[in-house]
């Protein structure tokens, strides 16, 4: 009875969200602590339970598309803070479009190397090109480049998830933490994930975060698979 349960599509997206939820009253009773994010406790109960119950990802995939569906509306709706702050940001274009174009090719350039140096396999290295863009433009790339899709997923995960959980601090030990940097930052590094931690800390930070975010996605969409 408890396989057949968990064969279900929607019994494992019922746990996603029940994850995230969870996650988030933690994430609150902490004082919305930056090191711990409901997206990552989230994720790692959920990767629990998948461990714990010897479930298949492709088993747990089936939910997650009813999931992923929703994720152009998600993104749509993150015009309305950019229309608040259109009218500045038009004045910034050519050097916001400057600081995405250098901060995305330079953590590809980065992750690669390293992954080259420390790994040493052309695949991985392939499709650690993709980590820092939204997970269906990761896996549309890494299709192109001939790389993993599903580890291209899962670098784009933890990219987010990290990314959400230091930048903001680290600029402020930096005194860098201005909502256009903030913003910046996170949709260059944490694309969604880091998104929805700008909309967090105000509708400045999470306007120039979705810009960020799109326009890397659109550059690395571009030029990644020409590049690679």
């Amino acid at each position: 009875m408890l396989v057949t349960i968990l064969q279900q599509p929607t019994t494992w997206l019922t746990i996603t969200l029940g994850a995230y939820l969870l996650g988030l009253s933690i994430y609150q009773k902490l004082n919305h602590a930056s090191w711990l994010p409901p997206v990552l406790s989230g994720f790692v109960l959920v990767t629990f339970l998948l461990w714990a119950t010897d479930t298949p990802y492709s088993t747990y995939e089936q939910g997650g598309q009813l999931l992923s569906f929703f994720l152009g509306p998600v993104v749509v709706g993150l015009a309305v803070p950019l229309f608040y702050h259109i009218h500045k940001m038009k004045k910034q274009f050519v050097t916001i479009l400057i600081a995405i174009t250098v901060g995305s090719l330079t953590t590809v350039g980065v992750a690669m190397a390293l992954a080259h140096y420390w790994i040493g396999i052309d695949v991985i290295t392939t499709t650690m090109a993709s980590k820092s863009v939204t997970t269906p433009v990761a896996v549309a790339i890494t299709e192109q480049t001939g790389g993993i899709t599903a580890l291209a997923a899962a670098f784009v995960m933890v990219t987010g998830i990290i990314g959400a959980a230091i930048i903001p601090s680290l600029l402020k030990i930096f005194k860098l933490d201005s909502p256009q940097i903030t913003g910046i930052s996170l949709g260059v590094c944490a694309h969604a994930v880091g998104t929805s931690r700008a909309i967090e800390l105000g509708q400045e930070h999470a306007a120039y975060s979705a810009m960020a975010m799109t326009l890397t996605a659109t550059l690395h969409a571009v030029l990644l698979p020409w590049l690679i």
